[in-house]
């Protein structure tokens, strides 16, 4: 059996190190594959360690990856890819007035754009970490001209932190800080009360 296991070590450690280059060159494609695909058999007649199946099925996708699905970037309308691009590309400290003349432009009346800017404005986690406070500028500055907004912005951050520790998924640890980042500057814009970030806090800890 210790036999075995080392085999077993030796085997995938050296699937790990070179195993792709001898899986993709001509003269060891055909061979490097017979033994993966042999490998894979004796894995799945044989009586092994869950961790040892790990290793196996580890070094066998690290040599032979599955194929992804081609990217396909997502088409939106012009105004939308507009306002993208204002508030997570061209948002920063020194022309936070320019971006918000731009965003007071926008045709608030239009519910489906309007809607989409609020969306916007509310996800703090595509805008650059230390561009948080920018948005929060810039939402504090809009809700002068267009109430709703903030209310909007405000209740959408709210949600979304608690779906965010409802669900407590690892991939989603960098949006909830964002997230909770962007209250907290909202409160220092007095956007949010303070009873608010209590109920948060309570969620949260």
């Amino acid at each position: 059996m210790t036999s075995r296991i080392t085999y077993i070590e030796m085997c995938c450690n050296l699937l790990e190190s070179c195993g792709r280059f001898l899986f993709r060159h001509p003269d060891s494609h055909q061979r490097t594959k017979a033994y993966l695909e042999q490998m894979m058999r004796k894995k799945s007649v044989t009586a092994l360690d869950s961790r040892y199946v790990t290793m196996i099925e580890n070094a066998y996708y690290h040599v032979n990856p599955p194929e992804l699905a081609p990217y396909v970037k997502k088409e939106r309308p012009p105004m939308h890819e507009f306002i993208r691009k204002i508030l997570y590309q061209d948002l920063t400290k020194p022309n936070t007035d320019k971006v918000l003349r731009l965003m007071r432009k926008l045709e608030w009346d239009n519910e489906e754009l309007a809607s989409y800017a609020v969306k916007c404005l509310t996800f703090a986690f595509n805008v650059k970490y230390y561009n948080i406070r920018c948005l929060a500028n810039l939402v504090a500055g809009l809700v002068t001209y267009q109430e709703c907004v903030g209310t909007q912005v405000v209740d959408g951050v709210m949600e979304d932190i608690r779906l965010g520790m409802e669900i407590n998924l690892a991939k989603h640890n960098q949006r909830r800080v964002a997230m909770v980042k962007y209250l907290g500057e909202l409160y220092n814009y007095r956007m949010v009360e303070s009873g608010d970030v209590f109920k948060v806090r309570l969620i949260v800890y």
